[in-house]
């Protein structure tokens, strides 16, 4: 069942924002679909289409949905492995107000730490909230995209078909975007998900092991403004701590280095894809 939409409220480096509901097509089957398919990026389309050359014509229409949902289901495995290490870290996320380039440092999240525990000792509501797993996934996804999840959730969904006009895309070094509900990923990184679950590439390629830690990420961002007692946090302050908070901080990031080998050496995804939809024909 499509979740009901709604307006969210966010925070954009302390000033409160918010953003209207997406239009409920967007988030049936149907929405994601055309999302995906209208929207992939040239080298994504095209890798698309030599998968579909080898299906028979009856289980070429499953092709879009089916790569969707093994996203969504790695997606949900790997923070099943990390979920309670991430619970954990949680306590760490900075407040709104801390400053960016202190706690980039281990003497400034350090000192970040002891202000939170101090203050979650005596009063709950600086505690994160709790989130149930299957949750932290974002409920539209889009795999093999040039643009940004930011102008897709702000502008362009607002209504029942694409707002074109107001489209952006992403900056030129992401993996990814996730923004309220919408995650889209990169081009880079789905033709190399695609390389692994399709054609059944080794997982060492490094290609492939960013784009799981990708996956992950795109996760922990939703997690984020679901578990965050001050709310969402956006803007170029907001973003470089959760991102400082997510990949750099230490002993955090090396755990979750070690998941994502322990998971890409199982190889239980290792042209999966291509097996779930021959199996069907």
């Amino acid at each position: 069942m499509a979740p009901v939409p709604r307006a969210h409220v966010y925070f954009w480096d302390g000033e409160r924002r918010v953003a209207p509901p997406i239009h409920r097509r967007w988030y049936t089957e149907r929405g994601i679909r055309e999302l995906n398919e209208r929207l992939r990026a040239p080298p994504v389309a095209l890798r698309f289409r030599a998968m579909a050359a080898d299906l028979s014509p009856r289980r070429r229409g499953a092709l879009t949905l089916e790569a969707v949902a093994l996203a969504r289901e790695v997606m949900a495995a790997l923070f099943a492995r990390a979920e309670p290490l991430v619970a954990r870290h949680l306590r760490n996320y900075p407040l709104p107000e801390f400053d960016p380039d202190r706690f980039a440092s281990p003497l400034g999240r350090a000192a970040s730490e002891r202000y939170l525990r101090l203050l979650q000792e005596h009063e709950p509501r600086f505690r994160p909230k709790a989130v149930r797993g299957r949750r932290v996934i974002p409920p539209i996804v889009i795999l093999g995209t040039s643009r940004s999840a930011e102008s897709l959730r702000m502008h362009a969904l607002s209504g029942p078909r694409i707002a074109w006009t107001v489209l952006e895309n992403q900056r030129g070094s992401a993996h990814a975007d996730y923004c309220l509900d919408v995650t889209a990923f990169g081009a880079e990184d789905a033709t190399a998900l695609l390389e692994y679950w399709w054609e059944g590439r080794e997982p060492g390629d490094r290609g492939i092991q960013e784009a799981y830690d990708t996956l992950f990420h795109e996760s922990l961002h939703r997690l984020c403004d679901l578990a965050n007692p001050f709310g969402p946090q956006y803007g170029p302050k907001g973003g470089a701590k959760e991102h400082y908070w997510m990949e750099e901080y230490e002993p955090f990031a090396s755990h979750v280095e070690r998941i994502l080998v322990e998971h890409l050496a199982g190889g239980r995804e290792k042209g999966l894809l291509r097996r779930r939809l021959a199996g069907k024909d």
